[in-house]
């Protein structure tokens, strides 16, 4: 038993290339009736880069026996695997098959031994195309604002742990370019303002006998693992946010509470 891998000139041109870059989007938003903001979001340019004709890989599995005194050969096609799936590392056979497991069951072998068999001949043709692809532009480009992307998750995320979630896209675009300097500077206030009465309130807390909280049960040492105390700083910073009493316009309590849960978590 063994694989046969035939290479089978492409007919048609693949018209799936990848986009030349990244664009700003705009989404206007209101909730509850209240003032339109624009939420800045990001799509792929209509663009795209041609491909020129390449191939595609024919992957089939071959068996010879004999049968009364007589040599016969059997042949299961598994798949076909197009070149540029393989360059965008769309690489395992199983994606491409269909009906794999009856297959193998027909064939008698299982889906490790296929492997085995297969990528003996396929791992070759799979570095020369990866090799061939990376040096071409549509990869490069691709890379490009991919890692653009990445970075935008990544300020996007900080930028939320401090000033909550559901914000950063109302600041900044996909490029980190300043969309909305007010809504900034609102969100700076807020968080200004919070942090400022949380200082004042964890003073009252710990000195003032009008907030004692004996009654309630609390560890002198946190028991949270240091993920487990992130996750708690997260939802301290979003509930803060809520029970603020310039947001809530109430005397404080909410907040007092939270400050009490805080203390107790120990972050």
């Amino acid at each position: 038993m063994y694989c046969v891998i035939q290479k089978i000139k492409n007919k048609k041109v693949n018209s799936h290339g990848a986009a030349k870059g990244i664009k700003v989007t705009e989404t206007k938003i209101s909730l509850n009736n209240g003032p339109v903001k624009i939420l800045y979001g990001y799509s792929y340019t209509e663009e795209r880069f041609e491909r020129p004709l390449k191939y595609s890989y024919k992957i089939s599995i071959h068996k010879s026996y004999r049968e009364n005194g007589k040599v016969k050969k059997k042949q299961w096609v598994i798949c076909t695997m197009d070149y540029y799936s393989i360059a965008e590392d769309w690489t395992w056979v199983g994606d491409h098959a269909l009906g794999l497991s009856d297959k193998l069951q027909d064939i008698g072998i299982t889906e490790d031994e296929l492997c085995d068999m297969v990528y003996v001949k396929l791992q070759p043709i799979i570095d020369t195309i990866m090799a061939e692809f990376e040096a071409t532009e549509e990869f490069k480009v691709s890379e490009e604002y991919r890692a653009k992307i990445k970075e935008y998750f990544r300020v996007k995320a900080d930028f939320e742990k401090k000033y909550g979630d559901s914000t950063y896209d109302y600041c900044y675009d996909v490029f980190g370019v300043l969309r909305n300097e007010e809504y900034l500077k609102k969100l700076k206030a807020s968080y200004e303002s919070y942090s400022s009465y949380h200082d004042k309130s964890y003073s009252n807390y710990n000195y003032d006998n009008n907030y004692n909280f004996s009654g309630y049960s609390k560890s002198s040492e946190s028991t949270y693992t240091e993920e487990e105390k992130e996750y708690l700083k997260a939802i301290y910073k979003a509930a803060a946010l809520k029970l603020h009493p310039d947001i809530k316009k109430d005397n404080g309590e909410g907040m007092k509470f939270l400050n009490k849960l805080k203390e107790e978590w120990g972050v």
